[in-house]
């Protein structure tokens, strides 16, 4: 079986067929332990395995994509960034999903994390089942799985040993368990009696207790048991990994092995992702440092589907930034080259165009537009918001009226007009930003610049600013202003800008001009 594409989720998918046998349906999966705030990082692994399942979906193929939350995992570090960090302390090396909300919001920390991140992916048109570990545990359901390990601790020892400088002792168990007591991880001792019982010591409380493994809801395994033992539970055929997880002896490798020699089941197909980064930002996010950036906080300046081409243009083993500087106008330009050229008729000559088509098809969400619709060039729709003070309404009836046309042209226009806002106000470098002075305001110039607001008034007063174009406007101001009054360039626009924007610098200023208008320019110069 061929791809469909060179795009890596289809080469992925047939991959995945060809190693798993030509069935009806596959099982892909994702999970992450929402110990801090979800952060874009993290969103990679969901949209690599979105990709995936609908590469699987294109060739015919039933998929159960599921979505693990891993809210059974140890409270181990306070995140910097959160509320009630006294209270958060207390509640170390407890299970996350028995932590109080220090939002006071939802039934746990680890239901608040979930919640808003169960929000955002059904903003960006992911739908998978979620799984919720803490549940599945408490229910009973790994029983078996967690027997079998303990069963066969010696061999899943020697498979890790093979990767440690430092060998696990003889006590060691493939397990954790939280104190029935004080509900915390910190053991003395922990024995495995045969069968179903399991005895352990708690070191803080000094609680004593033996459990039965099919009833207990404090008993888990560790993860790099819990994974692979998971991997046969669910009949996973696909699962992604980061870097931290597909080293030489990193825990896919482990898990390939103990899957297999314990389980009896052949590890998932894996492709390895690698970090995302914000440029603008802090580097590397991390949930536990409160240095991230949120899918949501993504949303304030892309629009959901942007953020899945931007991810979708993208190897899953490449790092790559996320702009969220100047190059956000970049990033917007590109997309509407790339929506055009998708779009488009299919060109005799493929060239890109397959790349391009596919690509944007993963980027959508729901049905594809039959033609590309109208998307005001970000850059341009930056600078005119800003001459109406933010009014999108106002923007709209001066500039796009003749563009904007359909229902469509214009949800996509309010929304683009949202996003360049957002992105003025919290990201914009401050050359970007500017405010039309509403009267005209009394500033010291000297001869040579009241010289020239003077010819550049007249240059106004006498030039169809709507016809004239940007390169030819420059040359005026240049031949009849800045030449005729023998002033310094920089010491002309000084002075405009002042007049203007109560500013010394700003905007390129023939296409300034442009968009201000007549009117407004005579009124403040």
């Amino acid at each position: 079986m061929k791809p469909l594409t060179p795009h890596w989720a289809d080469q992925t998918a047939v991959r995945i067929i060809g190693a798993c046998g030509d069935r009806e349906s596959y099982t892909v999966a994702s999970g992450i332990t929402p110990s801090g705030t979800v952060h874009i990082g993290n969103f990679r692994e969901v949209i690599t395995v979105e990709f995936v399942a609908k590469a699987l979906e294109s060739l015919g193929k039933k998929v159960r994509f599921i979505y693990s939350w891993d809210d059974f995992d140890t409270f181990r570090k306070v995140p910097v960034n959160l509320p009630q960090q006294d209270m958060l302390k207390e509640e170390l090396r407890r299970p996350i999903s028995r932590v109080p909300d220090p939002y006071g919001e939802d039934a746990s920390y680890a239901a608040h994390n979930i919640r808003v991140f169960e929000e955002d992916l059904a903003q960006i048109g992911i739908e998978p089942e979620f799984l919720y570990q803490h549940k599945r545990y408490s229910d009973g359901l790994y029983a078996e799985g967690i027997k079998k390990a303990l069963e066969n601790k010696d061999t899943i020892k020697t498979i890790l040993n093979k990767h440690r400088s430092t060998p696990l002792g003889d006590d060691w168990l493939p397990t954790a368990v939280y104190c029935e007591a004080c509900d915390r991880d910190e053991m003395e001792y922990e024995r495995y009696d045969g069968g179903y019982e399991y005895s352990y010591k708690c070191s803080s409380c000094g609680h004593e207790a033996t459990t039965d493994i099919r009833t207990t809801k404090n008993l888990k395994l560790n993860w790099r048991t819990d994974w692979p033992m998971r991997w046969d539970f669910e009949k996973v055929d696909f699962e992604p990994g980061g870097k931290d997880h597909s080293s030489d002896g990193g825990s896919y490798d482990t898990g390939k092995r103990i899957v297999k020699e314990i389980y009896g089941f052949k590890a998932p197909q894996y492709l390895q992702y690698d970090f995302v980064s914000i440029k603008g930002g802090t580097g590397k996010m991390s949930s536990s440092s409160g240095k991230l950036l949120t899918l949501r906080e993504a949303f304030a300046v892309y629009e959901p589907q942007m953020v899945r081409w931007i991810f979708a243009s993208q190897r899953p083993n490449h790092d790559f930034s996320i702009a969220f500087d100047v190059d956000v106008i970049k990033v917007y330009d590109e997309f509407d080259r790339a929506e055009k050229q998708a779009l488009g008729p299919k060109p005799e000559k493929l060239g890109k165009w397959p790349m391009a088509r596919r690509t944007y098809e993963l980027s959508a969400i729901g049905e594809l537009y039959q033609e590309a619709p109208y998307r005001a060039p970000f850059r341009e729709l930056c600078s005119r918001l800003q001459i109406f003070d933010g009014d999108v309404n106002k923007t709209l009836e001066r500039y796009y009226a003749d563009d904007v046309r359909t229902e469509l042209d214009r949800q996509l226009f309010e929304r683009r007009c949202e996003k360049a806002l957002a992105w003025l106000e919290l990201y914009a470098p401050d050359e970007f930003k500017y405010k039309i002075n509403q009267e005209p305001v009394e500033i010291d110039l000297d001869d040579s610049q009241k010289a020239a607001l003077s010819a550049l008034r007249a240059l106004v007063e006498s030039t169809d600013l709507d016809a004239i174009l940007p390169k030819d406007l420059n040359q005026k101001i240049y031949d009849d202003v800045i030449r005729k009054v023998d002033i310094e360039a920089k010491h002309c626009f000084q002075a405009v800008y002042m007049k203007l924007i109560n500013r010394e610098q700003g905007p390129r200023l023939p296409g300034f001009l442009k968009e201000l208008g007549k009117e407004r320019i005579l009124k403040l110069i």
